[in-house]
């Protein structure tokens, strides 16, 4: 399960986030609250500096959740997003998305600079920033070469997947719909999604090509005593769940 850092200081809006993300199979850990004097409060000399310890006292708390993904509001209590964003990278390269009400360009760029990696303006629409979430997630797993589920690794870059001593060789189309399945593990995939997926446009595709190749790819994971990894949800789909050798 991803875990996803939300930092936003009006009550409303981080609740709503919060509750939207974990609806959708996400877990959340939020920042931005008002907080009681003390912490980095104890620090404060000057204004500035006050502003730049606030921000070195969140990010260590936001690193502790080791969030997967984080949301950054630009406006915040007692710093803001471009300082805080500053001391997350001084740490992590955990991906960053800053939302914000902002309209200039020069926010963004600034974002950009300081080592965001997207911006999207208030008002925004939840399945939008939902899906533009998703998408830097792929990316970001992908770009890291392999995905685990439980004791199991699907190597994207040697097309094998490898679980204790067992080490599978994977065709080009048994690596495409496994890495589609491990990257949405313990969520159900539907048949639909799995074939749009696959191929451009499922309209010209038989179900029965799903089947041959699922079932292939199924037969080779039983084969080699790996025949949990892949799940059929009956009338719903299919969901990978961890395996562990």
């Amino acid at each position: 399960m991803y875990k996803i850092a939300i930092i936003e200081d009006n009550d409303n809006i981080r609740l709503e986030l919060a509750a939207y993300f974990k609806e959708h199979g996400y877990e959340t850990a939020c920042f931005g609250e008002k907080r009681p004097a003390g912490g980095a409060e104890e620090y404060r000399t000057s204004e500035a500096e006050a502003w730049e310890n606030a921000a070195s006292w969140m990010a260590g708390e936001i690193l502790e959740e080791r969030p997967d993904m984080i949301l950054l509001d630009i406006n915040l209590n007692e710093t803001d997003g471009f300082a805080l964003c500053r001391n997350i990278r001084k740490e992590s390269k955990v991906p960053i998305i800053f939302v914000t009400g902002r309209e200039g360009e020069w926010d963004e760029l600034k974002g950009i600079r300081l080592g965001g990696d997207d911006f999207i303006r208030k008002p925004y629409s939840l399945p939008v920033l939902l899906a533009r979430v998703g998408r830097m997630l792929e990316r970001n797993r992908a770009g890291a070469g392999e995905i685990r589920v439980g004791g199991a690794t699907l190597s994207l870059v040697m097309g094998q997947l490898t679980c204790g001593e067992i080490c599978l060789e994977l065709s080009p189309k048994e690596l495409r719909m496994l890495y589609f399945l491990c990257l949405n593990q313990g969520k159900v995939v539907s048949r639909d999604s799995l074939m749009e997926y696959l191929w451009e446009n499922k309209m010209y595709v038989d179900e029965n090509i799903l089947n041959v190749n699922l079932s292939r790819l199924r037969k080779r994971l039983a084969d080699a005593g790996l025949s949990e990894l892949v799940k059929t949800v009956p009338r719903k789909g299919y969901k990978v769940e961890a395996v562990e050798k």
